[in-house]
């Protein structure tokens, strides 16, 4: 032990330095929401309960059975049962969704071909019934009230980017 730790030890400056840390929270604005009042502004990533989603045209489900979202999923809490319409598209009879075992990892979101089923905003999931952990087909359709108003946003002439040439990047790459 050399001469400068004994004088740190003895001019306590590693105690000093924590509470200078301390210090600045005393000075520093708190932001508190007083949550029932107040709600939490998410972030535009945030994975809360899913939906599924139905075409706005036919009012049917997006989802064709496929069993992607349910072979993918680390936690198995997926359970689909699918069955064949009469003009022979396929669509699930069944789509049941375990909140209680979720993990809220997206896969599901990021696996299906036809985005039927996306992660929303929602986040309030507290109950004092296990059964709300539950979701079926009905509740499901019924979460995309919840759903991110980027999903429905669809591009217009406007917005949407125009066609270009055939060959004009690569002839601009070339010069």
């Amino acid at each position: 032990m050399g001469l400068a730790d004994i004088i740190k030890k003895g001019a306590f400056v590693d105690i000093l330095r924590g509470m200078s840390v301390t210090g600045t929270y005393f000075v520093v604005d708190k932001m508190t929401v007083e949550y029932p009042k107040e709600k939490l502004q998410v972030y535009p990533r945030f994975r809360g309960v899913q939906a599924l989603l139905t075409d706005p045209a036919t009012g049917d489900t997006k989802c064709v059975a496929c069993m992607l979202c349910a072979t993918i999923c680390p936690s198995g809490c997926i359970d689909i049962v699918g069955e064949q319409t009469a003009d022979g598209r396929s669509r699930p009879a069944s789509f049941k969704l375990d909140l209680s075992r979720c993990v809220f990892c997206g896969f599901c979101e990021e696996v299906c071909p036809e985005a039927a089923i996306v992660m929303t905003r929602h986040y309030e999931l507290a109950t004092f019934d296990k059964d709300d952990f539950y979701l079926d087909k009905e509740k499901l359709i019924a979460n995309q009230v919840y759903v991110h108003k980027e999903v429905f946003a669809q591009p217009t002439e406007d917005t949407a980017p125009a066609p270009m040439e055939a060959g004009t990047a690569n002839e601009r790459g070339r010069s």
